[in-house]
């Protein structure tokens, strides 16, 4: 009688597991992405081809910021697997403090002059107009793109009549497009959607150059799945497509 019973309670507890397993299967994974605002869009154009081609079952969340607030959340906790950051040195910071496995360089940003108004005549003198206008930048404290943008400013001796700081990029391109600001040093990847304005590309050497990096946060199958798919040709034709050198 007790081996009987013994032998009921084994093939239960083996149903359970098997049934515990297959609900796990059938369940998508998650894979939640921590991503710098001038890299949004095209974020969402590699989201979309990665579930296409390589895992159609994988539920992706992504979160859009700033790169140095991405990371202060990254160093309090926040569940995110991969990080996109604007720079180098965000990523590289988390991984020494034990925060992350393997950094990768998967884009190098431009930055442009952008202006509000469909009017080239107005950058043919940009440094005198800028002289008399509000300019948009991203916060050079949390964002590479701000700190590229004073560094075009020093180096070509401007001094704007006023500056107004986005948390992003992305807020210091919507600032032009609101008509906050007159002109935006922002990043070339914004523009590649419809916009309102015009821009001029600036010379890299103006500032250092804007090398950015993802850094992988956790060893979820998904996670490394996802990190090693932004490597493919496929998704650097499309970076580069997007505004990146």
């Amino acid at each position: 009688m007790w081996q009987r019973a013994k032998m009921v309670y084994s093939i239960l507890l083996c149903s359970f597991a098997l049934f515990f397993c297959a609900q796990s299967m059938a369940q998508p994974s998650k894979l939640t992405i921590a991503c710098a605002a001038n890299f949004s869009a095209t974020m969402d154009k590699l989201v979309n081809l990665f579930q296409l081609q390589m895992s159609k079952s994988t539920e992706v969340r992504v979160v859009t910021g700033s790169s140095g607030a991405l990371a202060s959340q990254i160093q309090h906790g926040a569940p995110f697997d991969v990080y996109f950051s604007a720079d180098h040195a965000l990523p590289q910071r988390l991984k020494q403090a034990g925060l992350g496995y393997e950094s990768i360089v998967y884009a190098k940003g431009e930055l442009v002059l952008y202006a509000s108004v469909q009017n080239e005549h107005l950058l043919s003198d940009w440094r005198q107009a800028l002289s008399t206008a509000t300019v948009a930048i991203a916060n050079p404290k949390l964002a590479p793109y701000g700190r590229a943008a004073l560094q075009v400013l020093q180096t070509q001796n401007v001094t704007p009549q006023r500056i107004v700081q986005g948390t992003s990029v992305l807020q210091a391109f919507q600032f032009v497009e609101s008509g906050h600001a007159q002109f935006g040093l922002i990043a070339k990847s914004l523009l590649q959607a419809d916009h309102l304005g015009t821009y001029i590309s600036l010379p890299i050497e103006w500032y250092e150059p804007i090398e950015q990096h993802a850094l992988l946060l956790t060893p979820h199958p998904s996670a490394k799945a996802f990190f090693d798919f932004v490597q493919s040709d496929a998704a650097k034709q499309l970076i580069n497509a997007s505004g990146y050198r």
